[in-house]
């Protein structure tokens, strides 16, 4: 039984206007790395994803155990999660970093931003970040998270006291 050739025609056409969707998906990567720190009872993970090569997407969790310093229930966290889309945030380039500015800081005198750069490694620098509005009590942001090109644990570094 041979098949009309309008169904032939519709089903390639369908197929052809499908490609374009297969091949942004093909073009967006996402990068992530856990870490667990043995110094300050800290974990955590952070993710970024790239849509053709350009920083689309942060995220960034790190938990700090509660008193006593063993993972219980009484632990505190600091959260960043931010998309170029969002309204809660500002991005703008800086050379070849994304700087994502915080539209709502906790404290408006003083920036508030994460600086983010893509290369071989992705470095997500907080250094400018406030931890208050972020992080519960006894818990801040790190200094800096490294996403290592291989899969591999973050490298993390932590602010000095």
């Amino acid at each position: 039984m041979a098949m009309p050739k309008s169904f032939l025609r519709r089903a390639i056409l369908l197929a052809l206007m499908a490609l374009p969707s297969f091949a942004s998906a093909e073009e967006q990567e996402i990068r992530r790395c856990d870490f667990k720190l043995k110094r300050g009872c800290i974990a955590g993970y952070a993710t970024v994803t790239l849509a053709r090569g350009t920083l689309a997407r942060v995220e960034a969790l790190v938990i700090w155990c509660g008193p006593g310093g063993h993972r219980k229930s009484l632990d505190y966290s600091c959260t960043i999660d931010s998309s170029r889309d969002d309204k809660a945030s500002a991005w703008s380039q800086d050379g070849g970093a994304t700087l994502i500015a915080n539209g709502s800081p906790w404290n408006p005198d003083e920036p508030d931003r994460v600086k983010v750069t893509v290369g071989r490694d992705v470095s997500i620098d907080f250094d400018e970040a406030q931890s208050l509005g972020r992080c519960g009590a006894g818990a801040e942001l790190p200094r800096a998270i490294v996403i290592p090109a291989h899969k591999a644990a973050c490298r993390v570094w932590l602010k000095t006291p």
